[in-house]
């Protein structure tokens, strides 16, 4: 909405998104159509007076450090001389001989049927406060840390939004952006188009004419990159707080689950269960599955199990784990809120942070119970004292011992685990039948065995009985022999 005046922007706007990144193109027959070209742009909408106003662009970090104004606009060291307020990769502010060349590249864009890209990073007044970039006092604004922002996540766009880069070469991409200050809320366009003629198949509609739709993931990630570079130290470390703190939660809550369920009997009979419903044919391979949660369809082989393993966890959770699980939903639900506070309300079915984490958590809860089923025991002691050391010659030794202690979680040689997974080995070695055609087999292999054996007796007595008939020849011989040599 106009405001009539510059950097008069709205504040204390709530269920709104910080930033939004809108998007339009214009193709190079619909502006001939139009008899329009894309350099008018350039002066006649991207510089137009009322938008545009550089003598406001101070760093807030040096209004808050020194008065600027008792020293004057052009004497502060951020102070702008050149003449345009328009931008590109290579300058924050275009001077004659770079808009002039601007222009140039636009129309040979133009001429060689290339498509103009139009977006706005339309920001919020009081998310652009509360990150030192505009003081509503003053009605400054940093606009240099805007531009820079800008100049920083481009490349992304021009890589990944469409089905090949933009681009076929470094300089084959035309763009610059500009900050107009005359609605109530913060607008940063930017434009960009290919410079050479477009001939690849894959970015040409069947009509001939370039792709102009951009891909809608790359677009949010390309606008959070730019709020990342926006975001204040104290906000990125808040969040980084929260995003720690959630993270112990986890990690605490899903050990100390483990070390209830392994050596108390209080759930014993709930692994008991599930533990015989796990598929035979999976057996050292038991996962939730390919899912965000907990929730498996019923063609699912962990369907059975899966269900009772919510109950399981929830138990857990509303039971012994209730103090830490509630501190783990507190923490969450204020991600939610600065959430909300920077992306505006959610849409409906869209699910919350804080519901995802929830799933995340209830999931890995599983996991780490099916892999104590899995898992053959390992004697934590025996095992951390295995090193080796590493392929590459180097002093550190690798430690062999990485599934046995898992974060904090050491399985027991009689806990609960080991009992239940005993038991259920022994009861399906028990459980294998045995086959008549194996005894037969057997009895088979044990007469041509005991046949053999008499064959090789008997052969073994003749064998005896002709070396001792030749012996005895052998010795007649020799006393004959020495008769006549005497």
């Amino acid at each position: 909405m106009k405001t009539g005046s510059i950097a008069k922007f709205k504040m204390g706007e709530v269920r709104k998104g910080a930033i939004l990144l809108p998007t339009h193109f214009t193709t190079a027959s619909k502006a001939k159509e139009s008899k329009q070209r894309y350099k008018s742009i350039v002066r006649k909408y991207g510089e137009k007076a009322g938008k545009v106003n550089e003598s406001n662009n101070f760093a807030i970090s040096d209004i808050k450090a020194d008065d600027v104004f008792s020293r004057g606009y052009a004497q502060r060291e951020t102070a702008v001389t050149e003449e345009h307020p328009i931008f590109d990769s290579g300058s924050l502010n275009l001077n004659d001989d770079q808009v002039e060349r601007l222009e140039n590249r636009l129309d040979q864009a133009q001429d060689n049927g290339n498509i103009l890209h139009e977006m706005a990073f339309s920001i919020r007044g009081d998310w652009l406060a509360e990150n030192d970039l505009y003081d509503p006092k003053t009605e400054t604004l940093d606009q240099n840390s805007l531009k820079r922002a800008e100049q920083k996540v481009v490349s992304k766009l021009f890589d990944k939004a469409f089905p090949l880069p933009l681009g076929e070469g470094q300089d084959d991409v035309v763009w610059f952006g500009v900050i107009h200050q005359d609605t109530d809320h913060l607008n940063m366009h930017l434009w960009f188009s290919k410079v050479s003629e477009e001939t690849r198949p894959e970015m040409l509609h069947k009509s001939g004419e370039p792709i102009g739709i951009m891909n809608f993931k790359v677009k949010k990630q390309v606008e959070a990159k730019f709020r990342y570079e926006l975001s204040n130290e104290a906000t990125t470390v808040e969040n980084a707080k929260i995003y720690e703190a959630v993270g112990k939660y986890q990690s605490s809550i899903k050990n100390e689950s483990l070390n209830l369920l392994d050596n108390t009997n209080k759930y014993t009979a709930d692994l008991q269960e599930i533990y015989e419903v796990l598929p035979e044919n999976m057996r050292g391979r038991w996962k939730v599955g390919n899912t965000n949660n907990l929730k498996t369809s019923e063609d699912s082989p962990m369907y059975l199990a899966n269900q009772r393993m919510t109950k399981l966890i929830d138990k857990l959770l509303n039971d012994d784990m209730n103090d830490e699980f509630k501190s783990f939903v507190e923490t969450t639900l204020k991600m939610d809120q600065k959430k909300e506070y920077v992306y505006g309300s959610q849409n409906k079915g869209q699910q919350s942070w804080s519901q995802g984490r929830y799933d995340r958590l209830q999931k890995e809860m599983a996991n780490s119970i099916y892999r104590q089923f899995n898992e053959n025991f390992k004697d934590p002691e025996r095992l951390d004292r295995r090193t080796v050391q590493a392929k590459d010659f180097s002093n550190e030794p690798v430690n062999f011992n990485k599934s046995a202690v898992d974060k904090g979680f050491a399985k027991d040689r009689f806990g609960n685990f080991e009992n239940i997974r005993g038991k259920g080995e022994a009861k399906t070695q028990n459980k294998m039948p045995v086959e008549k055609t194996t005894f037969t087999k057997l009895n088979s292999i044990s007469k041509k065995l005991n046949q053999l054996t008499k064959a090789e007796v008997d052969h073994m007595h003749k064998m005896l009985n002709a070396d001792k008939n030749a012996v005895s020849k052998e010795h007649d011989i020799s006393d004959e022999s020495l008769g006549r040599n005497l």
